[in-house]
């Protein structure tokens, strides 16, 4: 994470499509999400990391009429040699990575009996002990286990219909687990059979659990419009307690996910807020700036924090002892663009989605 804030572009490449689903990079490849100009078809973009030149492109018809717009939502999961990559009708392809040659397909609606959220699939896929794992939401195929090799079913256990928070995966006494929301109860279950393990219901109904739990030191961070955040603790049996331990009621963002950087909590709703993880999620800093919006989005290391506003405005911030302080900032687009979009930084380079196409900066020091 650099200590001052002077990006140079490194490339751009043009998309059809504003987009709201994650960028996935590595040192060699970065894949974004995209539809066509007559919004009928997904596509999805493999690119060379250094040059952002098209290494191969595939697209499929994805007909659907979703608020928000019908681009995928879900992050890509790139697992060398796979690729993985999830559309908001439901359309689940493995790729190989190097070639894009589509190695299995399957549809969470029409091949694993699941339920199409109002708003289209989000929760990105997770492969956990060698099982790729996703959340049709149908009322027998909740959460299925399929062969990242193959796309066979492996196991499925039956639940709610699906919500669309990313999900984690945890190791809490001895145990491994899978940790995500369903339409009303954040939950775990064993990722080697499928047995739901434990679920924790909100206090307040109808949260949209868009943002993926965080996972803490002794338990679980979570975040949402009318629960706010809370901290819920693991007792020795690696089951989450149904009642929270802390809260902090001001912060309830619908859509954006908190970070943990060392001892804090740091998350934006309106402003950004330092919350700390050794004293009942007690504020210890503040930062106000009219670049936070309804979206933002933070990446953290060490004691540093790239925040992207809703409009794409990029804003390096310093934690001294839980105060933030701003160490510089940069406009990514020259006009004003809506940002739904998580981005990404691989080494030095910051990869951001803008209104019609990604972009890579180079935040490289002298």
């Amino acid at each position: 994470m650099p200590k001052r804030l002077d990006p140079k572009p490194k490339w751009k490449f043009r998309l059809s499509n504003l987009g709201v689903g994650g960028v996935a990079a590595n040192e060699d490849f970065v894949i974004v999400s995209s539809r066509d100009s007559a919004d009928k078809m997904d596509q999805f973009y493999c690119l060379d990391f250094e040059t952002g030149l098209e290494v191969w492109k595939h697209q499929y018809p994805a007909k659907g009429d979703l608020d928000y717009g019908n681009s995928p939502r879900a992050t890509p999961l790139m697992s060398d040699p796979h690729l993985f990559t999830l559309g908001a009708m439901g359309d689940l392809i493995c790729f190989e990575l190097e070639t894009g040659k589509v190695i299995w397909k399957k549809n969470l609606v029409r091949d694993l009996n699941g339920k199409l959220p109002i708003w289209g699939y989000a929760a990105s896929p997770i492969l956990i002990d060698g099982n790729l794992i996703v959340q049709p939401g149908g009322p027998k195929n909740s959460v299925v286990a399929l062969d990242p090799s193959t796309g066979q079913v492996k196991w499925s256990t039956p639940g709610r219909p699906a919500a669309y928070a990313s999900p984690i995966h945890v190791s809490i006494a001895n145990r491994s687990q899978f940790v995500g929301f369903d339409f009303e109860t954040l939950g775990g279950w064993d990722p080697s059979s499928g047995q739901r393990l434990w679920e924790v219901k909100p206090k307040v109904d109808s949260d949209f659990n868009v943002p993926s739990p965080v996972a803490v030191g002794g338990g679980i961070v979570l975040m949402s419009e009318n629960n706010a955040t809370r901290f819920h603790s693991w007792n020795k049996q690696g089951i989450l307690e149904q009642e929270e331990k802390a809260t902090f009621e001001e912060m309830g963002a619908d859509s954006h996910t908190p970070i943990q950087l060392g001892k804090y909590l740091v998350g934006i709703h309106t402003q950004l807020y330092v919350l700390s993880l050794e004293d009942n999620l007690k504020c210890v800093g503040r930062f106000e700036d009219p670049s936070f919006g309804p979206y933002s989005s933070l990446i953290g290391f060490a004691n540093r924090l790239l925040a992207t506003g809703s409009e794409g405005e990029i804003l390096l911030l310093e934690l001294e002892e839980g105060k933030p302080k701003l160490l510089g900032r940069f406009k990514t687009q020259p006009q004003k663009s809506q940002q739904l979009s998580h981005p990404a930084l691989v080494g030095r380079t910051f990869l951001i989605r803008g209104a019609d196409s990604l972009d890579a900066w180079d935040l490289s020091e002298e």
